[in-house]
């Protein structure tokens, strides 16, 4: 019984030691996956800022794309991805934009596909901090789930072996006892035969000492009864040579 225990306590360390180290792991790598996205949006935010000083301003689509699109007032921030994908494309295809009037300003441009591509970094970087964030949250509480239910299987596993440990010394203690008990009824039984033996000694000398007393006494009856024949009868008289 002593033996499972240690057993299974060597088991729950090395295995709590596994889930400690894998947890602490991945803590770490977290950490720095989340310095490394820090450092990364910092450098973009650093580089936006030094190209782009409006970045909400209104830029005008060629005639076609104006057309599709209802209007060639177009403000980027307001579009979805898709929408400045497919606005990338036609603007590549036909290499320039037209402003009010007619004029070509390639410049802007290729200044409003730099904001769109900044404001599409921005929106990508923040998903994946909001992502980062979302994993770390989740690992946390699984890591805590996981220590919850350690915690839990440990103390389980602690009162069984409190209980394991309490009913081995009930049952030594009434094997103890069950011993004692015996060793009392053999004392006692051999103190007995012990007296016995002396009780038989004691009758076995007292039959022999009556035994003897019996013999001398039967001795002297048979002297007496000899002593007393002798003395009362008379002596035989014989007569030789008489007729009667």
């Amino acid at each position: 019984m002593p033996s499972y225990s240690r057993r299974s306590e060597s088991r729950d360390r090395d295995r709590h030691r596994s889930s400690r180290k894998r947890s602490r792991s991945r803590d770490e790598s977290s950490d720095r996956k989340r310095k490394r996205s820090e450092k990364r949006r910092d450098k973009k935010r650093e580089k936006n800022r030094s190209k782009s000083s409006t970045p909400n301003e209104r830029i005008y689509a060629p005639a076609n794309v104006a057309c599709e699109l209802d209007g060639g007032n177009i403000n980027m921030a307001q579009l979805d991805k898709k929408t400045v994908d497919w606005l990338h494309e036609k603007i590549n295809d036909q290499g320039e934009l037209v402003h009010v009037g007619g004029v070509l300003e390639k410049q802007k441009c290729s200044k409003a596909i730099k904001v769109v591509s900044s404001r599409l970094g921005d929106i990508e970087e923040i998903i994946r901090e909001r992502v980062s964030a979302a994993k770390i949250d989740m690992e946390q509480r699984l890591r805590l789930q996981i220590e919850s239910e350690l915690k839990e299987e440990m103390e389980a596993i602690q009162r069984r072996e409190n209980e394991s440990k309490e009913r081995c010394l009930n049952m030594e203690r009434a094997l103890i006892e069950k011993i004692k008990q015996l060793d009392e009824s053999e004392k006692q039984l051999s103190d007995e035969r012990l007296q016995m033996l002396e009780s038989k000694r004691l009758f076995e000398e007292k039959r022999i000492e009556l035994d003897r007393e019996k013999e001398l006494l039967k001795k002297n009856e048979q002297q007496s009864i000899l002593n007393k024949g002798g003395s009362q009868r008379a002596p035989i008289r014989m007569r030789l040579g008489s007729g009667r």
